[in-house]
């Protein structure tokens, strides 16, 4: 009984692990040229952004305003960055910047998570991260966006929550180089 218990456990947490994979995969190039350093600033771009793949996103009344949230949201994705990276650094200053980090939202959905201990409003981003060397314009890197998603006390800090997820993430991967 012993042995079948053992073997239904780790069946159940390869599944787990299995199905627990990055929501965010690099899709084009390497980032391993990254991992000695650099400076980079960021780009938030969602002018074609829609709302559940249905409407565009200002025509929903929650994100009417997204474009005056669009500095804050850059700023926290900078300091979530650097907190995580070591050799690797952003920049709100683009003069000074090696690289160009293109984040483009493509679709924007909201749920309420119940389970949270952060708060009940969460959104879900989906787009890309283009890493471009601003001295060649060629692109060093493209993750892929499968689903961010993250939550917060309202839909302003849900979304600011989403895009350091992604900082995060992105510092960690570039520190790794792989």
């Amino acid at each position: 009984m012993k042995k079948y218990l053992l073997t239904l456990l780790l069946a159940i947490a390869g599944c787990v692990t299995v199905m627990a994979g990055d929501d965010i995969k690099l899709s084009e190039g390497s980032i391993a040229p990254l991992k000695d350093g650099g400076i980079a600033s960021v780009v938030i771009d969602m002018a074609d952004t829609q709302f559940d793949n249905k409407m565009p996103l200002r025509q929903d009344g929650r994100f009417i305003n997204v474009d005056a949230q669009l500095p804050e949201c850059a700023s926290e994705f900078v300091r979530e960055f650097n907190d995580n990276s070591k050799k690797f650094k952003m920049t709100k200053n683009t003069d000074e910047a090696q690289y160009e980090f293109v984040v483009k939202i493509t679709n924007v959905d909201v749920f309420i998570n119940v389970m949270s201990f952060k708060g009940g409003i969460g959104i879900k981003l989906w787009g890309s991260v283009t890493i471009k060397d601003k001295t060649t314009g060629d692109n060093v890197a493209v993750f892929t966006i499968d689903e961010e998603s993250n939550s917060g006390f309202n839909y302003e800090i849900a979304l600011e929550e989403s895009f350091e997820g992604i900082a995060k993430y992105l510092a960690k991967r570039i520190k790794k180089g792989k």
